[in-house]
């Protein structure tokens, strides 16, 4: 019985170790700083889930005032950026990266518009939101000053 044991906890160490590997290998093929592209790599992963959540379920209180055109375009622009985002930060292929960072920002940018004319034609604030969306918009801002002057990652 101990030596049955034995023998599978070895199988399931070795399988331990094989995925740990596999890990590790994958962690070493992200160029540096990494945890940084791995930063970046949940931003557009999260803009990407925003503009789908958006697209398929609209802020009713915006929709309800300005139409559904509106949220619809922003939604896209963010599932645009998000994707291609998503695909192009790990491997540094910055020219796509700053298109998708660019259709990001356009779309945070003409749901700013929509918010600040809420703020201004509705009750209650909008500010909330406007600092949030600033926010977002220093995320891409930052991402788009470490990636200038190059079309691909100069370090690969």
């Amino acid at each position: 019985m101990d030596r049955a044991r034995h023998v599978t906890d070895d199988a399931a160490s070795g399988l331990g170790h094989r995925a740990l590997g596999r890990l590790r290998r994958a962690w070493l093929r992200i160029a540096e700083p990494r945890v940084l592209r791995l930063v970046f790599l949940v931003g557009y992963l999260v803009t990407l889930g925003t503009g789908i959540a958006t697209l398929t379920n609209p802020p009713t209180t915006i929709e309800g005032a300005l139409g559904p055109i509106l949220s619809v375009s922003w939604a896209i622009f963010w599932i645009v950026g998000g994707t291609v985002g998503a695909a192009t930060v790990l491997p540094g292929y910055w020219q796509a990266e700053r298109a998708a960072a660019g259709a990001a920002m356009f779309g945070i940018a003409v749901y700013a518009v929509v918010v600040t004319t809420l703020h201004f034609t509705s009750s209650g604030s909008r500010l909330t939101q406007l600092g949030v969306l600033v926010l977002a918009l220093l995320f891409y801002i930052v991402r788009l000053a470490l990636i200038r002057g190059h079309d691909f990652e100069p370090r690969r």
